[in-house]
């Protein structure tokens, strides 16, 4: 078994200086301001899997008392980000093989039944899925890996919104926060991002055309591709996947 990773102050240091813009679920408050840095770090893989985290350090690095830490361990647990064992500490989650099956299915599930809709959509509005793929096709030219990553989840939200249902796009959220970690191990070790782009750009032309069908063909295979990055990843980083 891996050797639990001690987490760096630095790091958290580094966390304490950022502008946080996203707030979920406590906007201002310690605990909010604590659960949104450590939760961006974790997606971002700045703090890898299976990383220990120490309460005090983290209220030291972050100027806080342990009660907002607390309660930020609290809320990343329910979202499955981190494991809080009895006598031992707390820890990064590892990816597990389980909760990323669920979350393929249900994005394939219900990303697979909007994009057939989208493809319905005002000629207008759905000209700007292109729109978004150049975006992200400029952003890989540039490096620019947090454009992006910004794009590949402009995109899919755009196909929501165009299906008609856009407060679906919570439960996809739901379903992309193990994702979310996994794509960015892909995207800086395995070129995820260059294959993403090119069926974004196949899908934009099919639901453009109106070919709801096709387009849900395509959005299926991106979907799926995800899976093999599993298995890779499991190569490459054994002690990130439970």
């Amino acid at each position: 078994m891996a050797r639990p990773r001690q987490v760096q102050t630095a790091t958290l240091q580094g966390l304490a200086g950022l502008n946080e813009t996203e707030d979920a679920g406590g906007r201002g408050t310690p605990g909010g301001r604590v659960y949104a840095l450590l939760r961006r770090a974790i997606v971002n893989i700045d703090l890898a899997p299976g990383t220990a985290l120490n309460e005090i350090d983290v209220a030291e690095s972050l100027g806080v008392s342990r009660t907002p830490v607390r309660e930020a361990f609290r809320k990343l647990m329910a979202e499955g980000l981190v494991e809080i064992r009895p006598q031992k500490g707390t820890f990064i989650s590892r990816l597990r093989r389980s909760a990323l099956q669920d979350a393929l299915f249900v994005r394939e599930a219900l990303e697979c039944a909007a994009v057939e809709k989208a493809a319905m959509a005002p000629e207008a509005d759905r000209r700007t899925l292109m729109r978004i793929v150049n975006r992200q096709r400029e952003a890989l030219f540039y490096k620019d890996v947090e454009g992006s990553l910004q794009a590949d989840e402009d995109f899919h939200h755009a196909i929501i919104v165009l299906s008609g249902h856009p407060s679906a796009w919570d439960v996809v959220c739901h379903a992309r926060t193990q994702l979310m970690r996994l794509r960015r191990i892909a995207n800086a070790e395995l070129r995820g991002s260059e294959e993403a782009v090119l069926l974004h750009e196949r899908i934009a032309s099919a639901v453009i055309a109106g070919d709801g069908q096709g387009s849900a063909e395509l959005l299926r295979k991106h979907i799926r591709q995800i899976q093999g990055f599993i298995d890779r990843i499991v190569e490459l980083h054994d002690d990130y996947v439970a």
